[in-house]
């Protein structure tokens, strides 16, 4: 649930920034790879690998993706380095943010839960 509010968030500000296209295909993106992180934690106890592998896939996806979009926006012209390294940094830029926020939002929900009770 973390996953998806912060990412709703963020898709909000990019949105508002008019960049619709990009915010729905990052909606797509957030809702695929939060189901996947649920999935992963849901399992109970995760080996430190386990957990590393659950974080790095959708950040993996998120590079090809912004890999992707970046081989679209050049018309395929640029070389697959300069493409491939503009996904790293902007996956990298939007994934640990979105993740930051998120486990604040974990926090948060664990906070309140605990004063509940």
């Amino acid at each position: 649930m973390a996953n998806l509010v912060s990412g709703a968030l963020w898709l909000l500000l990019v949105a508002a920034l008019g960049a619709w296209v990009l915010a729905l295909m990052g909606a797509a993106y957030v809702v695929v790879a939060s189901v996947f992180l649920a999935a992963a934690y849901g399992r109970g106890s995760l080996t430190w690998r386990q957990e590393a592998l659950a974080w790095a896939t959708p950040w993996l996806a998120a590079v090809v993706l912004w890999t992707w979009v970046a081989t679209s926006l050049e018309g395929g012209d640029s070389s697959w380095a300069l493409n491939l390294s503009f996904g790293v940094v902007v996956a990298s830029g939007c994934y640990l943010p979105w993740q930051l926020l998120a486990l604040a939002a974990r926090q948060l929900m664990g906070w309140t839960a605990r004063m509940r009770r």
